[in-house]
């Protein structure tokens, strides 16, 4: 629900990258069939609909992609999950570490992978994401390119 809410914010924003013409659902099968064989397996064995895009995108456990320009510039595609507690999402940031979600992400021009700890209660407004947002772009990113971002 509150990647739905997300995805929302940042089409008004004018952030979403989703739709971008390299990320259609044929390139999305294949980076999830390289690398992640095991879920593509699990997705279709419960008659996931893997022609859908949002199917593909949840196969790969990647709630969002937003492109944001830093202050340099420079256009930067984000990938992004969210959690709701803490411990949660520093496993996810550690797992996103391994080589394999190193090349997950590279495959799909990922520069940067930001988890949000946040609970449907104290989600931001529209405002306070675009100040979240462009805030954490110009943090320099880690040698790894993942981030575990607190709200």
């Amino acid at each position: 629900m509150l990647a739905l809410r997300f995805r929302t914010i940042a089409s008004q924003l004018q952030i979403l990258g989703f739709n971008a013409p390299d990320l259609n659902g044929d390139y999305l099968l294949s980076v999830a069939k390289k690398f992640l064989s095991k879920r593509v397996s699990w997705a279709e064995n419960r008659r996931r609909d893997l022609t859908d895009i949002f199917e593909l995108w949840e196969v790969l456990n990647i709630d969002s992609v937003i492109v944001l320009e830093n202050a340099e510039g420079k256009l930067i595609r984000v990938g992004i999950s969210f959690v709701g507690d803490e411990r949660r999402g520093s496993e996810l940031v550690y797992s996103r570490q391994s080589k394999t979600w190193k090349n997950i992400r590279r495959a799909l021009n990922l520069e940067q992978y930001w988890v949000f700890v946040v609970k449907a209660k104290n989600f931001p407004t529209p405002e306070e994401w675009t100040d979240i947002l462009y805030d954490e772009i110009d943090v320099p990113a880690s040698e790894s390119g993942c981030r575990l971002i607190p709200l």
